[in-house]
């Protein structure tokens, strides 16, 4: 098949399953392009988008900015680079959607210089405003051919926006093909905004010979705590301080180690220092997928006390780092909000625990660092869970699948 990749961004740091699903589909022989609204400004790239030479295969939309006579100075530029990348055609059909206002100037413009893109079988776009935008190019007549699919992912479906998604994802029932969210929970959110979706379900998976356990000596010898998530209200940096410093009492050596960045990192480092815990509690701040795994391999236990946003009003539609710690063999201690549930299986491959419960956390966690027998058994059943329902080749066969069938609908 030829499939286009359409995102805001490329490459994300936290979107690595994005990379994973695209390596996958490109090894099952299909011709994929990445159509990115923007360069990302992330300074990390994660390791497997150098070596698949993902970069390579995306192409940027052109979007100058500055005053009035910058943009047309630069547009001109622009144009005048990239003559031979335009065909008659194309060109005319992008310049017609622009005039007749059927789609904003910038995504008509762009529309005559991306390569590939009206040829596809396949227009992928991930997140629902991105999923507007994709149906728009329909809907404006500059891909007729080509089926879309629209990918859901979390902040994209916040419930306390559903009457403002009511009126924006409207395009998507008659100009989109499939619907694709990553939980159960996800699909709830998805049909009260937009009935009748017939959204699929089909989760972020992630590689298991990528994901690979390889305990140390000092894995085995000491009990760490590791928590992975931006540092922000959802999910739950501030509550996995206090859990910690709750257990530290009774378990003298007992380490935290903190990965991701945030509006909270700076509270988060005056209480390491007003309770002395710096030797204690490790901030990591952003690393790459190599070092998030070196880490995981030098733990014990993965927590993940999450909340639901009181704003936003939803908490995780997935967590897929909680699939990526049970894949590295490591126990889970997770809050029971939005779709964590279906991403682990409480008390097989850890525990849920109610929102917010701090006892309830120091308890499980607790009862994890007196059984090394149970880590080690929860841990085996983490990986064999992860393999049966989120093998990235597994998720890709059934991505596959999607789109064969958007297809044969004719």
């Amino acid at each position: 098949m030829k499939i286009g990749i359409l995102v805001e961004s490329f490459p994300r740091i936290s979107e690595v399953w994005l990379a994973n699903q695209i390596i996958d589909l490109i090894d099952k022989g299909n011709e994929v392009n990445i159509y990115s609204i923007y360069p990302s400004k992330d300074q990390i790239i994660h390791e497997q988008v150098k070596t698949h030479h993902l970069i390579e295969k995306t192409q940027y939309f052109f979007y100058p900015k500055g005053y009035t006579i910058t943009k047309l100075w630069l547009t001109l530029k622009f144009v005048f680079a990239n003559l031979s990348k335009a065909n008659p055609k194309r060109t005319v059909k992008g310049l017609k959607s622009i005039f007749s206002r059927k789609i904003e100037p910038l995504f008509g413009f762009n529309f005559i210089f991306l390569n590939g893109i009206q040829d596809l079988d396949i227009l992928h776009a991930h997140f629902g405003e991105i999923g507007v935008l994709a149906s728009k190019v329909k809907m404006a007549g500059l891909i007729p051919n080509t089926k879309v699919v629209v990918s859901f992912h979390g902040h994209d479906i916040f419930p306390f926006r559903k009457d403002f998604y009511r009126k924006e994802y409207a395009i998507l029932k008659k100009f989109s093909s499939a619907l694709i969210v990553n939980s159960f929970y996800s699909l709830s959110l998805v049909e009260d905004i937009i009935p009748c979706s017939h959204a699929k379900v089909l989760p972020v998976g992630l590689s298991l010979s990528y994901f690979k356990p390889q305990h140390n000596s000092l894995s085995r010898s000491k009990i760490r705590i590791v928590f992975l998530g931006r540092l922000v209200y959802l999910k739950g940096g501030l509550l996995m301080f206090e859990i910690f410093r709750q257990l530290l009492p009774s378990n003298p050596g007992l380490e935290l180690v903190i990965i991701g960045d945030g509006e909270q990192r700076g509270e988060i480092e005056e209480k390491i220092k007003e309770f002395g815990l710096s030797n204690s509690i490790k901030l990591k701040g952003t690393l790459s997928q190599d070092r998030v795994i070196e880490e995981f391999n030098e733990s014990s236990i993965y927590v993940y006390p999450g909340m639901q946003d009181p704003i936003f009003k939803a908490g995780d539609t997935q967590g897929l780092v909680i699939q990526e710690a049970q894949a590295m063999e490591l126990p889970v201690v997770c809050s029971d909000v939005g779709g964590i549930k279906y991403g682990m299986v409480d008390g097989e491959t850890g525990f849920l625990v109610k929102e917010g419960d701090i006892d309830g956390f120091v308890e499980k966690i607790q009862l994890l660092i007196d059984q090394p027998d149970l880590r080690d058994k929860m841990g085996k059943a983490g990986r064999a869970f992860v393999k049966k329902h989120f093998d990235s080749k597994l998720i890709g066969d059934q991505l596959q699948s999607v789109y064969t069938e958007v297809l044969n609908e004719g």
